[in-house]
This record gives C-alpha cells, structure tokens and sequence, in this order.
C-alpha cells in the first residue's frame, strides 16, 4: 500500500542484527517515518533470548520525532538456540522447534505486562507523532487459534497493562483481528496517515 502511494520501504528483520541496523538507519538517514511490528527484540533483551538489539530497540524514531507506529508483534516469543540447550536454559516453559537450530520459547504473562509498560514509557517519551495499534486476536503466526502459543489471557494482559500505561495523548487503536491478517495492515496504514498528517 505505501510503494503504491509512492513511498520507498525498507523492511529489516528483527534478529538482533536487524533491529540495530533499522535504529542505526533511523538515527543518520532521512527516514520520514516508522512501522514497528515486531519487537521481540526487546523480550530477548530483557528475559535473555538470543536475538537481543540493546535495551533501546524501539527508541530511534521516538526519540528523534518522526511518526512512529508500534504494534506488539511477536513478543509472545523469546527466542534460543536448538531445543536441548533451550530446555537447558529455560525450563518448564512452552517451547515450539522453528528448526534445528532455533526454538522459541512462549513468554510468560509477567514478560507481556513488563513489554507492555516499556513500549508504554516509550511512547509517553515520544518527541513527535506516535500511535499504538494492537491486534485482539494474536500477536504473531505462533499465537493463534490452533498455534502452539496461543494465549488469548496474555493479550488482555497486553491490552490492560497498555492501556493503564499509555499516556491518553498518544492514540491507541484495539483491532479486532489476528495481526497477519489483511485487516490489520489496513488499520496501521490508517494509523500512520491520521498521525503523521501531512509528512
């Protein structure tokens, strides 16, 4: 929908490495705004998973005053290594084999309510536009009707804790859909348009 209206989109993969290009990126080029939909990244950093980008993941845009759009995307997740040192490092917990080398790891619901109240405090901090979208249904492929971490109780968490946290100036949209879906994409789209106005 942006390339269609014109817009140059880069996309970055949040896999530690990824999430510091994407500040970094933010920080020293003419980036005119940001969509951040996964930010697991920062549930590794905190609760030790592997793909950590520093404690400021999600701070760039914020703090340099361009329109930014967060959505929790995929903080139901940490993310380690192969399931034997996994179950290693995080015992009794719900585990899903990605592939041989990487398991992730279903995060518990203090691990959302702390996420949520972070991207709170993020966004209360914010130097320009900014605009919370969360979506109801589930927050990555995992969580979902039949996936291996679907929590719909971790999400009312998500939710109340975001909403008690968010400064009221900031505009938060609850989209009643899983965040994969078309309907989704089209209310961040929205989002961004309202806050960003013209720029």
């Amino acid at each position: 929908a942006l390339e269609q209206e014109g817009k140059e989109v880069v996309v970055f993969h949040t896999v530690g490495s990824g999430g510091e290009a994407m500040e970094e990126m933010i920080q020293n080029e003419d980036v005119h705004a940001v969509i951040d939909l996964s930010l697991h990244e920062l549930i590794d950093h905190h609760f030790g998973g592997d793909y950590d980008a520093g404690p400021d993941r999600g701070c760039a845009a914020l703090n340099k005053g361009i329109p930014a759009i967060i959505s929790p995307g995929n903080i139901d997740f940490l993310v380690s290594g192969p399931f034997k040192t996994t179950k290693e490092r995080f015992p009794g917990r719900i585990y899903h084999i990605h592939n041989a080398a990487i398991t992730t790891i279903r995060t518990r619901k203090r691990e959302v309510e702390f996420i949520a109240a972070t991207i709170a405090g993020f966004c209360n901090n914010a130097k320009g536009p900014a605009g919370v979208i969360i979506p109801s249904e589930g927050f990555s492929a995992f969580d979902r009707i039949g996936g291996p971490f679907y929590d719909p109780d971790a999400v009312k968490v998500f939710i109340r804790t975001i909403k008690n946290e968010l400064s009221p100036k900031i505009p938060l949209r609850i989209v009643p859909c899983h965040i994969n879906d078309p309907e989704f994409s089209a209310a961040v789209i929205d989002l961004l348009k309202s806050i960003a106005g013209s720029r």
